[in-house]
């Protein structure tokens, strides 16, 4: 059976070249009438319009030979650069006036291609064009996969995936990136662009036969002449045995202090992750399995914002109350959620329900991959119903250098982080998620 997703790619790509074949033919058409047409405008003592031709003393500030993305402006301006008023027009169409000529991008790619804008002085005479490349279509990733997609024990995992390589100059990339981002280990360019393709990625780095736990993303980028770019991510949930250690706050971070939510409340849940995106910040989210399963499209959510996830159990119980292979059961049940619902892992936060925990808490989380069982150092009181205003008052007065805060995917949070931000930077202190806090003080 045919791959849906496969076909419609392989006409899209037939669109493409359709498309490339026509607008070749038509400036091949325009190449020969400029051969055959030349000879009787020098007869007739006419310039004829065309790159590099030009009105008596006339430049046209912002016409060049590259591809654009966005909207591009012509300015016409006198031999000593003052504004001078022109006649001119798009590509044969309704002369026009004035000291600029524009030629639209919109994001329909309704208007890609290579454009002429004429000009011509208002009292007459020679008159000269110029060309102007726009081009606003991505290039396409297409069929991401990787296998195996969950990792234990050091292996080569294996992508495939296919790339159209619609516009000019197309290049591709494929790297393995952590959760912040930086590579691991090797990656590489992918040439030819167009077409598909296969990579292999080798879990033995300089550092070690694994990665720590957590998520990766094989990630595939296509960037064409003009800058668009087009980025394809799958993901790689890398777990196995680790030593847990508590952290309460990390001072050695400097300045930067991690907000954290417990919960999984649908509304409060995005209304905090929006907040905070909008004001380019992200948290992290420690939420149960059972509010992951509720609320995919939240999960989600998370994982696209770049926000932090960790796990929370899977419906919240003491677990200094519960068995070891229960204390497994319900960290694995949370991680299984997450990878279901956002294809990524919470490892390596884990943060026990009502911050409970023993000996044998800190064994499981350990075998099952969280190297981190993360308290805090600030408890905003958000859970005994505080106003929001409150919650905020208690969120920056207590933080410092390094502090991990405690707050409550609820209503009173949610409305308190507007004033949260805005008080952590008067105190010169910056919001971050505990992968960048982990980070920053130096962690393994």
């Amino acid at each position: 059976m045919t791959d849906p997703r496969a076909e419609r790619l392989r006409r899209r790509k037939i669109r493409r070249r359709r498309r490339r074949v026509s607008v070749a033919v038509v400036l091949l058409a325009a190449a020969l009438v400029i051969v055959v047409a030349t000879p009787w405008f020098g007869h007739l003592g006419l310039s004829w319009p065309w790159h590099g031709g030009s009105a008596a003393g006339v430049r046209v500030l912002g016409a060049d030979e590259a591809w654009h993305a966005h909207p591009v402006i012509l300015r016409f301006r006198t031999s000593d650069g003052a504004a001078v008023t022109m006649r001119w027009r798009l590509d044969g169409g309704t002369w026009q006036e004035g000291r600029r000529a524009r030629v639209a991008a919109p994001s329909d790619h309704a208007n890609d291609g290579v454009h002429v804008v004429e000009y011509k002085p208002i009292a007459g005479g020679a008159g000269g064009a110029v060309r102007v490349r726009i081009d606003t279509t991505a290039p396409e990733v297409g069929d991401l996969r990787v296998t195996p997609a969950s990792i234990s024990r050091p292996t080569s995992v294996h992508a495939s995936f296919t790339i159209a390589a619609t516009g000019a100059g197309v290049t591709a990339e494929w790297a393995v990136v952590d959760a912040l981002g930086a590579k691991v280990g090797a990656g590489g360019s992918v040439d030819p662009v167009d077409g598909p393709h296969r990579v292999t990625w080798s879990t033995r780095t300089a550092a070690g036969p694994l990665p720590p736990p957590g998520t990766y993303w094989l990630s595939v980028v296509a960037t064409d002449a003009a800058g668009n770019r087009t980025e394809a991510r799958a993901g790689i949930r890398c777990e196995y045995p680790v030593k847990a250690r508590v952290i309460r706050s990390l001072p050695a971070a400097g300045r930067l202090v991690a907000l954290t939510f417990d919960g999984g409340s649908g509304y409060a849940w995005r209304h905090i992750m929006n907040t905070l995106h909008r004001h380019g910040f992200t948290g992290t989210f420690f939420c149960t399995g059972v509010s992951v399963e509720r609320y995919p499209e939240m999960a989600r959510l998370a994982v696209a914002q770049g926000q932090t996830i960790g796990n929370h159990s899977f419906d919240h119980p003491d677990f200094t109350t519960i068995s070891h292979a229960e204390k497994v059961r319900q960290l694995t049940m949370n991680a299984d959620a997450w990878w279901r619902a956002a294809r990524a892992t919470p490892a390596p936060f884990f943060r026990p329900p009502y911050g409970s925990y023993d000996a044998d808490t800190l064994r499981a989380a350990g075998e099952t991959g969280y190297r981190y069982v993360v308290m805090w150092d600030v408890d905003t009181g958000d859970w005994t119903g505080l106003s929001s205003a409150r919650v905020a008052h208690n969120a920056v007065a207590q933080a410092r250098p390094g502090s991990i805060i405690v707050m409550h995917t609820e209503w009173n949070s949610a409305g308190a982080i507007e004033q949260i931000l805005a008080g952590l930077k008067k105190k010169g202190l910056k919001p971050v998620n505990l992968a960048q806090l982990v980070a920053a003080a130096g962690l393994k």
